[in-house]
């Protein structure tokens, strides 16, 4: 029985975090005897569409797993299915990951046989069992963790599969990637010249000749995360750490290999058990190795980042999300304002400070809530002279099924119901970042227009406050020295958003550094000519402040470009409608600050006509 993994495209670049789940579900098979299992990377390799099918008519697989780690690459999972059901009627067609919450589109409107719900361990070696006894798809009713149509063409929801252990967790071979992929791209030689490794030589240690040609990698520790963000989707509840044995049996490994002498933690809630994280620092020190994490505002004390710095950690970046206490609690973070100030706090005086992470557009933002999260970026963001204010990541908040503000969306309207709407709605954010302001949903009571100036507004105060707070040189030479800023242009990575991703992707310079340390401003004049627009802004602040008032025709302008006029007259319209409620007093509804998983789950209900099988997928978990 042969067997192919597929992945699929979810950034505008190659991806460096490699295709952990696919490889996890190889080496299950491989363990129950199914020895025919290979994978193929169309994220990492990009392949042609005419290679893609090349590929499946070559191969013919009995079995392809679709990987959909994103519910944004529906359509791209959507033209798989049916590509490789042209080319060979008979193969089973299974789809995992988080796509998967939206199982009874994906089986009624695609190829797709079979949707795994949750861990795909267990459920896809009793498929390829099913298969392997002569049994037809329609028995894989009987396996646990699927979601199936029956022979009434009903939904049939089996219920999710035994859980793993901590011991079975992650279990895979990083070598099957030498096979099917580029190894260096998930391995790749440190450079300064890299933009994401940035992050690493800020730190002295960074510099000494003995790192010289080591490798960088993904490191994963745990699986699964104890916060239940609304707007996140979760499979299972709570996480499971691997043992520290094992973990540093796989730095042993990659260390002997691939010769890493950096590392970025991989998990999704790193560090949750502080005894396991003091104990993985104290053996960490003896290895020499920089690393790099993401950490909860929660779980952190001056003593435990002193002792992760000691053990090679360069940066800490936080999931803060917002500067608004009542908008923490619409997104069920579970942390304070006042931790979120402590985060920023002791990791700027301990200069291992990493970017501000926003969402914003969440229902109850307004521009009130807008005006706290700045407040608290302009005290982030110009804590050290030595950081640049616009590591700054602001994306919008995007509705993914399973998640409570999906459901929020769909109980307003906008998002629409039933299968037809809420399939137009999964191609619609197919390929759609959520750093893009003008496609992404508005769940406010504010107009559109207006949540469309919050980001730049957001950026145009933040430097401003650094100006003032360090005076405009510094915020240049900063700024004009960022360690990419001088490099040739590239595509963007994916990762960031506005106005990190501006400094990210709008270079100046053909990759030779700068002359000295107050290298020439570019005129404003040149940069608008070139057409660069956001570097414009962050370039000159206090010109950007001054014209902030302007911000909404800005934005009126590049929404009739984008759209045309009949759209931009509509949010006109609707803008000009929300400033005469404005005149009576009304700025904006009443709004329950609290987790948006009660408010959909305690007060509205199900939706008529939503079909049962789905309710534990629309909820999450």
């Amino acid at each position: 029985m042969k067997i192919i993994f597929a992945t699929l495209p979810i950034r505008p670049n190659k991806p460096s975090f490699p295709p952990v789940g696919s490889l996890v579900l190889m080496k299950w098979l491989r363990n129950a005897g199914f020895n025919d299992v290979s994978l193929y990377d169309i994220d990492g390799n990009r392949p042609s569409q005419e290679e893609i099918l090349n590929h499946f008519k070559r191969e013919r697989p009995d079995v392809l797993g679709i990987s959909a780690v994103v519910s944004t690459s529906y359509k791209a999972a959507k033209e798989l299915a049916a590509e490789v059901r042209k080319i060979r009627e008979d193969t089973v067609i299974v789809l995992g990951g988080p796509m998967g919450a939206s199982a009874e589109i994906i089986l009624n409107r695609t190829e797709v046989d079979a949707v795994v719900l949750g861990e795909g361990e267990r459920p896809m070696v009793q498929i390829a069992q099913h298969l392997n006894a002569g049994k037809g798809i329609e028995t894989f009713i009987d396996i646990p963790g699927l979601a199936v149509l029956n022979e009434d063409n009903e939904l049939v929801n089996t219920g999710y599969s035994d859980p793993l252990t901590s011991e079975e967790i992650y279990d895979y071979d990083i070598t099957d990637l030498e096979s099917s992929s580029n190894i260096d791209q998930y391995f790749p030689t440190v450079s300064k010249d890299i933009s994401r490794f940035r992050q690493y030589f800020r730190d002295p240690r960074a510099h000494e000749a003995h790192r010289r040609g080591k490798t960088w990698t993904n490191l994963i520790t745990s699986k699964g995360c104890v916060a239940k963000c609304t707007y996140c989707h979760r499979w299972a509840k709570g996480q499971r750490i691997l043992s520290l044995d094992e973990v540093f049996r796989r730095i042993d490994f990659m260390i002997e290999r691939y010769n890493i002498g950096f590392f970025e933690i991989g998990d999704e809630n790193f560090g949750a058990d502080i005894k396991w994280l003091r104990e993985f620092c104290e053996r960490l020190k003896s290895y020499d190795l920089l690393w790099a994490v993401n950490f909860r505002v929660t779980r952190k004390d001056p003593e435990l980042l002193d002792l992760m710095i000691e053990s090679g950690c360069t940066e800490i970046c936080f999931g803060l999300e917002a500067g608004s206490e009542r908008m923490l609690q619409v997104m069920e973070k579970k942390a304070s304002l006042q931790q979120n100030y402590d985060a920023v706090t002791w990791t700027s005086e301990r200069n291992v400070f990493g970017a501000v992470a926003l969402v914003i557009g969440m229902p109850g933002e307004n521009n009130e809530t807008i005006g706290e999260t700045i407040e608290f970026c302009k005290y982030a963001q110009a804590l050290d002279p030595q950081k640049n204010p616009n590591q700054l990541s602001c994306n919008f908040a995007q509705a993914l099924p399973g998640t409570p503000l999906y459901e929020y969306a769909r109980h307003k309207g906008i998002i629409g119901r039933g299968m037809d709407a809420e399939e137009e709605y999964l191609i619609f954010i197919s390929d759609h970042n959520a750093h893009d302001e003008f496609t992404t949903l508005n769940f406010t009571d504010v107009p559109t227009l207006t949540c469309q100036t919050w980001r730049p507004r957001i950026t145009v105060e933040v430097n401003y406050h650094y100006v003032q707070t360090h005076g405009l040189n510094q915020y240049h030479k900063i700024l004009m020295n960022d360690l990419e800023y001088y490099q040739p242009a590239k595509a963007e990575s994916g990762y960031y958003a506005n106005p990190l991703r501006i400094i990210e992707t709008s270079k100046m310079g053909d990759g030779s550094p700068p002359v000295s340390d107050t290298p020439e401003v570019p005129s404003l004049f040149s940069l608008i000519a070139r057409g660069k627009w956001g570097l414009a802004l962050v370039t000159y602040p206090k010109i950007a402040y001054r014209a902030r008032h302007f911000l909404l025709i800005l934005t009126i302008l590049k929404n009739l470009k984008k759209f045309g006029g009949v759209y931009t007259i509509k949010l006109l319209t609707e803008w000009i409608g929300f400033q005469f409620k404005c005149l009576f007093g009304k700025k904006w509804q009443e709004f329950d600050y609290k987790s948006l998983r009660k408010m959909v789950n305690n007060e509205f209900g199900a939706l008529s006509g939503d079909n049962p099988a789905m309710e534990n997928l629309r909820k999450g978990r």
